[in-house]
C-alpha cells in the first residue's frame, strides 16, 4: 500500500510538472489577428491619397451605436490631425554605474543601471471639412471608421472665411500647403 501511494504521488507530480510546462502562452498578436481577421486594407494603417489625408479610429464595449460611432470618427480626426502637426516633447535619463573594491578589486564589480524614456505628444489643430468614408464593423463588434480630409476642400474653406483679412487667409492657405507638401512627401 505505501509503495502505491508513493508511486501515485510521484505519477502526480510528474502530471502536474507536465503540464505546468507544456502549455506555451498565447501569442499578444493572436488577439489582434482575430479582430482584424478579414478587415478591408483601410484599417490597417491610414491612407493619405489622392487629394486626401485620412486616419482611422475605432470603438468597441458599446452597445450605443451612436456612441461608437461619434467616438470612432473623433479617434480617426485625431489620427488626420496627428499626420498634420505633433509636437513631441521627450526626455532619456540614463545612469550607469560600477563599483569595485576590497580583494575583489579589479577582478568583480557590482554594475547597476537605471534608463527612463519618457515622451509625450500634443497635438493642436482644427480640421475643416472631414468627411466618414468608410466603415466595417469586425466580428468582435468593434467599430472602425475611416475619416478623410479633402485638401482641396479644406484650402476652399479656409479661402471662404469671411472673418480673416486676406492676408491670414493667405498666410494659413500657405502653411497648409506647406504641411501637405510635407506629409506627401514624408508618406511617399
Amino acid at each position: 500500500m505505501k509503495k502505491l501511494m508513493i508511486v501515485l504521488a510521484v505519477l502526480g507530480v510528474a502530471f502536474f510538472m507536465m503540464s505546468c510546462g507544456s502549455k506555451e502562452p498565447a501569442a499578444p498578436s493572436s488577439a489582434m489577428a482575430n479582430e482584424l481577421d478579414g478587415a478591408p486594407d483601410w484599417v490597417l494603417g491610414s491612407a493619405s491619397t489622392n487629394g486626401l489625408i485620412c486616419g482611422v479610429g475605432s470603438a468597441t464595449g458599446t452597445r450605443n451605436v451612436s456612441l461608437a460611432r461619434t467616438a470612432a470618427q473623433g479617434r480617426g480626426r485625431t489620427e488626420i490631425a496627428r499626420q498634420l502637426e505633433v509636437k513631441v516633447k521627450a526626455m532619456l535619463k540614463d545612469y550607469q554605474s560600477t563599483t569595485t573594491g576590497g580583494e575583489g578589486f579589479g577582478q568583480a564589480a557590482n554594475d547597476e543601471q537605471h534608463i527612463e524614456d519618457v515622451s509625450k505628444q500634443v497635438t493642436d489643430t482644427t480640421l475643416s471639412g472631414t468627411e466618414m468614408k468608410n466603415t466595417w464593423i469586425a466580428k468582435t463588434g468593434t467599430l472602425y471608421v475611416q475619416m478623410c480630409m479633402d485638401v482641396e476642400k479644406f484650402k476652399g474653406a479656409v479661402n471662404s472665411m469671411q472673418q480673416l483679412d486676406e492676408k491670414v487667409r493667405a498666410a494659413v492657405v500657405e502653411r497648409a500647403n506647406k504641411a501637405f507638401s510635407e506629409l506627401d512627401e514624408a508618406t511617399k
